[in-house]
C-alpha cells in the first residue's frame, strides 16, 4: 500500500504512525510505503529575495516582494507553510557586508509581486525596522516544492536559481588548497 507523500517535516503526527503499526505483521504480506521527500527536504535551503516596494497602510508598513505566492512561496498554499506571526527570521543585517546586528523588528505584511490581490505571502510577520527598498531579504525554512512549482503568472519572471560556492578566502583554512 502507498500511503503517498506531502508528510510535513518534524515528527510525524502520532495518529498517523499509531495507524500504520497495524500493517507492521499483516498477514497478508502487505507492505507500506511512502514518499517522504517532503517530510526530509522541507526545510533545507533559504530564499534570497528583495523588497520591490514600500507602503504604509492603517499605520503598519507593507512590503511588496519579488516573489510571490505563486511563484517560491507557493508552499504558504500547497504545504500549509507560514510565516504569520514569525518574529525571529532576521538576526543579522549586511552592511556593506559586514554583519551588523538587527536593532529592531517591526510587524508588517508582505505582500508578493503580482496583482492579486490575494498575492500576501504573510500578515503579520516581524521584519528589520530599517528595512526599505532594494534590500534583500533572507527567508529559512524553505525547501521542497519551492522552487519546481513556479508559474509566470500576470507576466512576472520568478527570481532565478544561484548556487554559490564559497570563494577561497571564505573557507575555513584546514579546506583551503596548499599555497605551494
Amino acid at each position: 500500500m502507498d500511503v503517498g507523500g506531502g508528510f510535513p517535516a518534524g515528527d510525524l503526527n502520532k495518529k498517523t504512525i499509531d495507524a500504520l503499526k497495524v500493517t507492521k505483521n499483516d498477514p497478508l504480506g502487505y507492505k507500506v510505503i511512502a514518499e517522504p521527500g517532503r517530510h526530509f527536504s522541507s526545510n533545507s535551503f533559504y530564499l534570497l529575495t528583495r523588497v520591490l516596494g514600500k507602503r504604509t497602510k492603517n499605520n503598519k508598513p507593507c512590503f511588496h516582494l519579488n516573489e510571490s505566492l505563486y511563484h517560491s512561496f507557493n508552499c504558504n498554499l500547497m504545504d500549509g507553510f507560514t510565516l504569520e506571526n514569525n518574529n525571529d527570521q532576521f538576526y543579522l543585517a549586511l552592511d556593506q557586508g559586514k554583519p551588523v546586528n538587527v536593532s529592531s523588528i517591526v510587524n508588517s505584511t508582505l505582500f508578493g509581486m503580482t496583482c492579486d490581490g490575494m498575492d500576501i505571502i504573510a500578515k503579520n510577520m516581524g521584519v528589520p525596522a530599517d528595512l526599505k527598498v532594494a534590500d534583500w531579504l533572507c527567508i529559512s525554512g524553505m525547501g521542497a516544492y519551492t522552487y519546481g512549482c513556479r508559474s509566470n503568472f500576470n507576466g512576472m519572471k520568478s527570481t532565478e536559481r544561484v548556487i554559490r560556492f564559497p570563494t577561497e578566502l571564505e573557507m575555513p583554512v584546514e579546506e583551503r588548497e596548499p599555497a605551494f
